[in-house]
């Protein structure tokens, strides 16, 4: 699904990937964890082509993500679904339309559009609040408006960037479930995070990175 080779990431003369090398099977739960500045967002943002790399290569999907040509970067996107930490949802809409505009973009009919949002805010738990301004949510409740936006177009990858972190650990522990069940429907996760909780005793791969290289990998 997703394969690095001695992948090299420079920023301003400073090296924040060195020779990294992994996979990521079809169907995994995959955690990226390490001390903020390791180079878990570099890694993540390489995968969906927010960056590109000095060196080395990398596969998303069966495509060569290095040499695609940027016209062709909003076909890996969609399919590509990306969970930020800080949410970045649209304050001038409502929770429905966040979730929503992924579809719309796509042009699926309004019906189809309505049945398969629903749906999605269901699984989250957020039916009842789709009608609701994302100001009016909380913490926990805004990453989960988030995780059905990443998801409603039913991605065949799934990555979270510190999903948790700013919530408490009882919120955490609830969204870590909403993505064993997303990984459970066939989506390959994978989930940078410095958060031990949130991977111990999961039984999934877990890479550690530090000084921007993977420098261990366990079972949670």
């Amino acid at each position: 699904m997703i394969h690095f080779e001695n992948v090299i990431k420079t920023y301003e003369n400073q090296q924040a990937l060195t020779g990294v090398t992994f996979h990521a099977s079809r169907g995994e739960l995959l955690f990226i964890t390490g001390a903020s500045g390791a180079g878990k967002s570099t890694l993540l943002k390489l995968i969906y082509r927010a960056l590109e790399p000095e060196g080395g290569s990398i596969s998303v999907n069966g495509i060569e993500t290095c040499s695609m040509k940027t016209g062709h970067v909003p076909e890996l996107r969609r399919s590509i679904g990306v969970v930020f930490q800080d949410f970045r949802l649209l304050s001038g809409r409502t929770v429905y339309d966040n979730v929503a505009l992924a579809l719309r973009i796509r042009g699926m009919a309004e019906r189809a559009l309505k049945a398969q949002v629903m749906e999605v805010l269901k699984m989250v738990g957020l039916r009842h609040k789709a009608d609701c301004w994302p100001e009016t949510l909380s913490g926990g409740e805004q990453q989960r408006a988030v995780i059905a936006r990443a998801i409603v177009a039913e991605p065949v990858l799934l990555l979270a960037d510190e999903p948790t972190g700013n919530l408490d650990p009882d919120t955490s522990a609830g969204v870590m479930r909403i993505f064993k069940e997303i990984n459970s429907r066939g989506t390959t996760v994978i989930i940078a995070t410095h958060n031990r909780d949130l991977y111990t005793g999961t039984g999934r791969r877990v890479l550690r990175i530090a000084g921007g290289r993977i420098e261990a990998e366990s079972i949670g």
